[in-house]
């Protein structure tokens, strides 16, 4: 039975329907995580749990699951996530930080490990960028956008790289799920949180989620540098230039998703912090096309974004 406390203090969750709290005990703090509203988020969750307790890296320890609630009870690693900490001078260890961590998991975890997870396809990837044809553009009043012409042209850039999703993707790898623990040693400081959506893809998905932030606004001067540091130490066989085609595009349909979903959460929630989250992904929309092969898709936005910024 979970416990019944004043000590109990609601954690803000984002747009998840999961409720978090954090119960105050005099020895050691606790995380409480209901998800009675979505099940299938509760088994995610312990089955993503499974798999990353193989792996050397910090994950918050399970201390009692109550399947009948749907609850859990976890692990607290504290406020200090890197979206509230970092700053000019420990950008670059952070965000190295972030990607060891993302070299170990790729490096330790095998297919047999992943079989149960969900393979991303196109046919997902249409209906993410379709939040962005559905709230985006109406948000901007713009008329007559070709949405036909949008997803095909998404097609075929898509089916022009021959993916072969084979990795482990957090999905949500940024700042804000990342936690740093000072309490522990070398990349084990970096605490891995909401990791319940996690499925099969590209191997480079959490890179750019996490070097492609879409809410806080940072320079890309290391961006580079860590690319080519992850893939020359992840066990992968893609020729870089390939690796390097495949994350930019991959990122810019992220990207396009969360223009709509700061959109379409604005008008479930009637939250106005949302709005502060667009200029941010816009500009790294914008930044990004410098590196998309596909001249069509290219137009696409440099038509129907960098006007209206």
């Amino acid at each position: 039975m979970l416990p019944l406390s004043q000590n109990l203090t609601e954690i803000k969750s984002g747009y998840s329907n999961k409720k978090i709290f954090r119960l105050s005990e005099k020895k050691m703090n606790k995380i409480i995580i209901d998800f009675s509203k979505d099940k299938k988020e509760f088994y995610n969750f312990l089955n993503i749990y499974q798999i990353l307790s193989k792996v050397n890296v910090s994950i918050p320890k399970i201390y009692e699951v109550y399947t009948k609630n749907k609850s859990i009870i976890m692990e607290d690693f504290g406020d200090a996530t890197f979206d509230k900490i970092y700053n000019d001078q420990n950008l670059y260890s952070l965000l190295r930080l972030a990607v060891d961590n993302l070299i170990i998991i790729q490096n330790s975890l095998t297919s047999s490990d992943l079989n149960e997870l969900e393979e991303y396809s196109f046919k997902k990837l249409r209906i993410e960028i379709s939040e962005f044809v559905d709230y985006y553009i109406p948000y901007k009043k713009i008329k007559k956008f070709p949405k036909n012409e949008f997803y095909s042209c998404w097609e075929t850039s898509f089916r022009k790289q021959k993916f072969e999703f084979k990795s482990f993707n957090h999905k949500d790898y940024e700042f804000i799920n990342l936690i740093f623990t000072n309490e522990k040693n070398n990349h084990l400081k970096c605490g891995i949180i909401d990791f319940q959506s996690a499925y099969i893809g590209f191997s480079g998905w959490d890179l750019f989620s996490i070097l492609e932030n879409p809410r806080v606004y940072f320079s890309s001067k290391y961006n580079h540098d860590l690319i080519k540091y992850y893939h020359e130490n992840v066990n992968t066989k893609i020729k870089f230039d390939i690796f390097q085609s495949q994350y930019y595009l991959l990122n810019l349909a992220r990207l396009t998703r969360l223009l709509g979903r700061w959109i379409k959460l604005l008008k479930i929630q009637n939250n106005k912090t949302y709005l502060n989250y667009l200029q941010c992904t816009e500009k790294r929309i914008l930044s990004s096309l410098n590196y998309i092969e596909s001249e069509n898709l290219k137009s696409f936005y440099k038509r129907y974004i960098k006007n209206y910024v």
